[in-house]
């Protein structure tokens, strides 16, 4: 009796001590996880940078995975095509001379290839601070006067000391002398006087200048490349002209311009020649003689 007296005591001290740890345990609780949204992850395989940027092909068949493969900024192309370029007042001649043919990369490039920084998220070109700028050439300063000439019924204004020749009938030319001949070619003015039939409309004079163009370009050029043609008044007439430029068989580079108009049955034609880097002075010798040109009477 006292045996199972003990026992019972012993399995109820047991069970106390089982409910005590049983109420003093806490229950588990989960906390969320707190992130910072970032957009939803990228699960795509990172693109490879090849090292090739410049889009142009290096005669595999890979395909070009730069990030840059399509950057607008990337010139890689040859332009020289100016028949579409706008004719401007008295400043825009198509010189041929930009190289537009020159890669422009960006990130890891070529040994021979010039590579600009750029900035932000979209490439920008960004020309180096300490890049030296070429030494501006001074403008030529010429004096000009007046030159009266019987044989056209023309006067006009041109630089002084030029020669003129007139030993050409219906055509009257001024020539710069030997001694100031710049890159290899003298400056020209070439004008002329042509009675014809009737006075021109603008769609004759404009098959007239085109003509003339196609005349000049087929004489001794190697490389030729008239402008589109455009229409601006001449001796209060309205008239037609174009530019050129073009490379003779001698290597000299020539550029010039041609201005026609046609009064009272008489076809006008100014035409100037001159050396292609001095494009911006012989322009203002024609924009000289363009203003200050009139009929005289013959």
């Amino acid at each position: 009796m006292k045996r199972r007296w003990l026992a019972v005591l012993c399995l109820a001290t047991v069970a106390a001590l089982l409910t005590g740890c049983q109420g003093g345990q806490q229950p588990t609780q989960t906390f969320a996880e707190v992130t910072q949204y970032l957009g939803p992850a990228a699960t795509n395989t990172p693109i490879p940078v090849n090292s090739n940027l410049t889009g142009v092909s290096d005669g595999s068949d890979a395909q070009d995975d730069s990030i840059f493969a399509d950057n607008p900024y990337v010139v890689d192309h040859a332009a020289d095509d100016i028949a579409s370029d706008a004719l401007g007042e008295e400043d825009t001649q198509d010189n041929g001379t930009a190289d537009l043919g020159a890669t422009v990369v960006y990130g890891a490039a070529e040994a021979d290839a010039t590579v600009y920084p750029y900035a932000g998220s979209s490439p920008i070109p960004l020309d180096p601070i300490d890049a030296p700028s070429p030494t501006p050439r001074s403008a030529l300063n010429f004096t000009y006067v007046p030159y009266d000439v019987v044989s056209l019924g023309l006067s006009f204004e041109a630089p002084a000391g030029w020669i003129p020749d007139d030993t050409i009938s219906e055509m009257y030319t001024l020539t710069e002398p030997e001694q100031q001949m710049k890159d290899g070619q003298l400056g020209v003015i070439n004008l002329y006087a042509v009675p014809v039939n009737a006075t021109y409309n603008e769609s004759a004079l404009t098959a007239e200048i085109k003509q003339r163009l196609s005349t000049i370009g087929s004489t001794n050029f190697i490389e030729w490349k008239p402008s589109l043609t455009a229409t601006r008044f001449l001796m209060g007439s309205k008239g037609v002209y174009a530019n050129y430029s073009g490379k003779l068989a001698n290597g000299v580079q020539v550029g010039g311009r041609i201005h026609a108009t046609s009064i009272d049955k008489v076809l006008y034609c100014i035409q100037i020649t001159y050396p292609l880097n001095f494009k911006d002075d012989y322009l203002n010798i024609f924009s000289k003689l363009r203003e200050t040109i009139k009929r005289t009477g013959r």
